[in-house]
């Protein structure tokens, strides 16, 4: 799916007008209107204030991932990368242990 489609149902399921999407990122309402009819390209800081006001990572909304990543996963994991290394270390263990049965179950269930 490519950019404009994937703002347009985006915004939708928000259920952010064109109007109120344009002035969170500082643009013209025509220019998002052009924007989701594929006609012009944001610039990169616009495109990424533009991830930011629907919630989701630049590569979601660009289509160069299809995976839509949860941001309140990323705010943990940032979390995890701030501790002291032991306590990174068995918080990581731990989790690696708890994904492998989660996979366990997800092959025998």
């Amino acid at each position: 799916m490519g950019f404009e489609k994937r703002l347009s149902e985006l915004r939708k399921a928000r259920k952010i007008s064109q109007g109120e999407l344009a002035k969170q990122v500082g643009v013209h309402t025509n220019v998002m209107g052009r924007y989701e009819r594929g006609e012009a390209k944001p610039s990169i800081d616009v495109a990424m204030k533009l991830a930011d006001a629907l919630g989701v990572s630049l590569d979601f909304l660009a289509g160069k991932s299809d995976q839509q990543i949860d941001q309140e996963i990323i705010s943990k994991v940032l979390m995890i990368q701030k501790l002291p290394d032991q306590d990174r270390d068995h918080i990581l263990f731990t989790l690696d242990a708890m994904l492998r049965d989660a996979k366990a179950r997800a092959a025998y269930g």
